[in-house]
Formats: C-alpha cells, sequence, structure tokens
C-alpha cells in the first residue's frame, strides 16, 4: 500500500511538471512590455521618450515654433497656435521692425518659458498604451519688473527690464501622451494655451526719447522773445524741459545748424554724438565768431536711435546788413516745428 501512494504521488508531479510547461501563463505572468521598463529601473524606456519630448515641447514653447511642436503631437495643435505669439520671418530675419509692440512683448515673455517634471507623478496604463505626469512650466513674472511703469520707449524697452526681472510664474499641467508608431506624442495640447495667457495691463509706447519733451525754447543773448528772432547775435542757446520719465532713460542724439539758402539749405555745424545719462533737462549751444547773417535758420536735434528730428526754426536779423522792409513786430515771423526728416 505505502509503495502504491509513493507511485501515485510520483505520477501527478509529473503531470504537474508537464501542466506547467503547456498550459497558457496568466496575464500577470506574461513578459512585460520592454517599452514599460521594470520595477529595478530608475527610469523606464518609455520615461526617457516621454521626459524628453517634454523637453523639447518646452523648447518649442519658447521658441514659438509651431511646426516644431505640432510633430511632437498626436493632434494638430490649433488651439495653440491661435496665441501663440509668432513673430513672423523674412529671409531667415525675424522681422521685428514690423511687429507689433504687444506682439514683441509677448514673444519675450514666451521665450523665458522653462518646465519641471515632476516624475513620481508619472503613471502608465499598458493596457490603454497612454501615459501621463505633471509639468511645471514657469515664466518671467512680467508684473514684477523693475520699475514697471504704463509708458516705453518702444517694445524694446519692456524686454531689456524683462531680462532684468528674476521673478517667476508658474503653471502645472498634467500632459496625456499616447504611442504611435513607437513615438509618444503628446494628446492633449490644448491644455498648453494656458501658457500663452499673459495678464497684461494697458501699455503705451513712445516712439522716440522726444516723445518725453514737456516744451522748448531759444534763448540767449540777442534772442528777443516777443517776436521769437535773434538780433545780433554769433550764438544760438536752445533749451529743451523734459518731463518725469526721462530720467529713466540714456539719451543719444546730435544737434545740428541750418540756414535756408536756395536750392537746398546749408548745413552750419552738426555735433558728434551726445551720450545724455538720465537727463531732467537739455541745454545746447552754439558759436560761431562773427555774428549770423540774416536769414531763416533751425537747430534741431537728432534721435538715433529712431532717426526722429525735433528743433525751432526762427529768424535772425544782422543789423549792420540792414533791416528789411516787414515789420519785425509779427510773432509769426518764426515757427516752432516738430518734424521727422530734414528741414524742408
Amino acid at each position: 500500500m505505502h509503495r502504491k501512494l509513493t507511485a501515485a504521488i510520483l505520477i501527478i508531479a509529473n503531470v504537474l511538471t508537464l501542466a506547467s510547461c503547456s498550459l497558457p501563463k496568466r496575464e500577470d505572468d506574461a513578459e512585460q512590455d520592454p517599452d514599460a521598463g521594470t520595477e529595478e529601473d530608475d527610469r523606464s524606456y518609455t520615461e526617457e521618450k516621454i521626459f524628453g519630448n517634454i523637453e523639447k515641447i518646452t523648447e518649442a514653447l519658447a521658441d514659438c515654433n509651431f511646426e516644431d511642436l505640432s510633430s511632437r503631437c498626436a493632434v494638430t495643435p490649433y488651439e495653440v497656435l491661435d496665441v501663440m505669439p509668432v513673430i513672423d520671418e523674412e529671409d531667415g530675419n525675424t522681422d521685428y521692425k514690423s511687429a507689433d509692440n504687444m506682439l514683441i512683448i509677448r514673444n519675450a515673455i514666451a521665450a523665458t518659458i522653462t518646465c519641471d517634471i515632476d516624475e513620481s507623478t508619472y503613471k502608465a496604463s499598458i493596457l490603454d498604451k497612454k501615459y501621463t505626469v505633471d509639468v511645471k512650466f514657469f515664466c518671467k513674472d512680467y508684473m514684477r519688473i523693475p520699475g514697471l511703469r504704463d509708458r516705453f520707449l518702444g517694445a524694446a524697452d519692456f524686454v531689456t527690464l524683462l531680462d532684468e526681472t528674476e521673478g517667476k510664474n508658474s503653471t502645472v499641467l498634467t500632459l496625456e501622451f499616447v504611442k504611435q508608431d513607437r513615438h509618444f506624442l503628446l494628446a492633449n495640447p490644448e491644455v498648453l494655451v494656458d501658457l500663452y495667457k499673459y495678464d497684461l495691463p494697458e501699455l503705451e509706447f513712445m516712439e522716440s526719447h522726444f516723445d518725453m519733451i514737456d516744451n522748448s525754447f531759444m534763448t540767449g543773448d540777442g534772442w528777443d522773445t516777443y517776436v521769437e528772432c535773434y538780433f545780433d547775435t554769433n550764438t544760438f542757446e536752445f533749451e529743451i524741459v523734459l518731463d518725469p520719465d526721462a530720467k529713466d532713460y540714456i539719451w543719444q542724439y546730435v544737434y545740428a545748424v541750418s540756414k535756408e539758402t536756395e536750392p537746398e539749405w546749408t548745413h552750419i555745424y552738426t555735433s558728434d554724438i551726445i551720450v545724455d545719462k538720465y537727463p531732467t533737462k537739455i541745454e545746447l549751444k552754439y558759436t560761431q565768431e562773427e555774428n549770423f547773417s540774416s536769414g531763416f535758420y533751425c537747430f534741431v536735434i537728432y534721435d538715433v536711435r529712431t532717426e526722429k528730428v525735433y528743433g525751432w526754426e526762427f529768424y535772425v536779423y544782422n543789423t549792420a546788413e540792414g533791416l528789411p522792409e516787414a515789420t519785425v513786430s509779427s510773432p509769426d515771423l518764426t515757427e516752432q516745428t516738430e518734424e521727422t526728416g530734414e528741414p524742408a
């Protein structure tokens, strides 16, 4: 009896051994997806691919490169295109000159986008082939730029201050990826729209430093304030009163003196470039050895950055040459001008 029992046990053991070789494996025991990695891995192949794609997506967002962004998405992200501050390029050069000031500012803010991937939130659904992870995106805090004000000297003025800003805004987004042809692509790109939502205040943009001029006048010996012209002088003095914003800027300009002659104006003097740091007013003077001859003159300053011209036109009377037949008592003989080109 004992021998029969032992033989039975051996037979059953052999049957179970054979069955274990031929029976199908349970789903839990199936060979793992090679893309899923193993528990021993610090980071799986899939994570490497997805996290690398997130870095590339962030670069595309910062560069406002819609084509590159689209190539990394499972669907074309038209919603993002609607808000992406793209500056057109012509002949390989970024067309900043023709771009709107606010567009340039939004593009500059976008250029500061970076990301931090929260790897602990990574989740993989092998069955659905979907993968999710939380990503914190950052950009410069444009509301904390130094000396934030309502008026700027063009978009470049704002961008310069933005570069000096240390503060950042952050937005956390849950990104979902799917696998297509061995590529892991972003399945919900519409969430990226939030990264281009900038709550910018209403801003005023000045065309040149001259927009900060409050008033100006000619002065000095020989200047008659009533008729606004010079008598018997060898010196022109030009004073410009500036508004309080002017002291926040470094001005660069040249000044020039010209006389109206036929067929063209005659340039008498042009200064070297003057770098005037944070001025509260501008005082300019031009002197020559002999008195100026009678005629119609202009004294102008030229903004080096914007090529704008601002100045005065006025008459000069040299009594040694005789007075004109017309009475010199009318203030209509002179005209204050603000021009954008050479005197006519």
